[in-house]
């Protein structure tokens, strides 16, 4: 008997889950990213997280990966396969719900893509109304605030490049790794995916990511305080990489077992 669902048997489970009652969800998007990096990496890395922290704790059943994300707005890229929010929030919300039934008492999102936000705040909230605690793990988001340079400088940058060169060092181009370079409208400079700048302060636009990069990879201006937005993703090491990972599996399963005391 294991931690990972997928792994056991349909009895081996009952018996994980009269014990085990937090709930390991890896969420993730498949989408081009840039010309040195998998389209699967954003799953790939909550995967990786979910499996490591699933191997650690003793409180927690891992489900496998859901692979497809909300990220239409790379669709122009081939290979990219992307859902609706809509979509996801109904998917991810009836595994949620089989979870439950089984006797699962928290769940934890591990996600590695920024798109699903919206779907798993509203799976949350549905869960809320029952009185199941629910945890979106961003793990981007927390790096930076951990470690500044771990923050997160963009799309296919050099903290994604390095995590996948220590993970899956086989998938990764990494001599076509280079600075990206975000488009200018004008005097409309992409900071990234949702904002230009004009005039020295950010509007919103809906721009989609070839509208800001040519090859997809871009930068995110102001995802991470502090974070050198100069480093360049053809510098990337596995070894990088292996400092952000066993930081960030040590911090999240510091989380979840803190996590399992919340109730409502």
């Amino acid at each position: 008997m294991s931690n990972f669902i997928f792994e056991n048997t349909w009895e081996e489970n009952k018996k994980a889950m009269e014990t085990k009652k937090i709930a390991i969800i890896p969420t993730g998007s498949t989408e081009q990213h840039g010309q040195a990096l998998p389209v699967g990496t954003d799953w790939m890395i909550a995967e990786y997280f979910a499996r490591q922290v699933g191997m650690k704790s003793d409180k927690v059943v891992v489900a496998p990966v859901v692979p497809y994300g909300h990220a239409l707005y790379h669709a122009d890229f081939c290979g990219t396969l992307a859902v609706s929010q809509q979509t996801l929030f109904n998917y991810v919300k009836e595994v949620c719900e089989n979870l439950v039934s089984y006797g699962c008492t928290h769940i934890v999102f591990i996600n590695g893509h920024g798109g699903n936000n919206n779907s798993l705040y509203n799976v949350g909230q549905y869960f809320r109304l029952k009185n199941i605690p629910v945890a979106n793990v961003e793990w981007f988001s927390m790096a930076g605030a951990l470690n500044k340079n771990w923050g997160l400088r963009g799309h296919a940058d050099i903290v994604e490049t390095s995590l996948m060169m220590y993970i899956h060092p086989e998938l990764v181009k990494v001599e076509r790794a280079h600075l990206p370079e975000n488009k200018k409208y004008g005097e409309i400079q992409c900071l990234d995916l949702n904002r230009g700048e004009f005039g020295g302060a950010p509007v919103y636009i809906n721009f989609r990511s070839k509208d800001v990069s040519n090859t997809g990879d871009l930068y995110e201006y102001g995802h991470s305080v502090g974070a050198d937005y100069s480093s360049n993703p053809k510098d990337s090491t596995a070894e990088f990489g292996k400092e952000i990972a066993e930081g960030m599996v040590d911090y999240i399963s510091r989380f979840v077992d803190e996590f399992a005391k919340l109730q409502f």
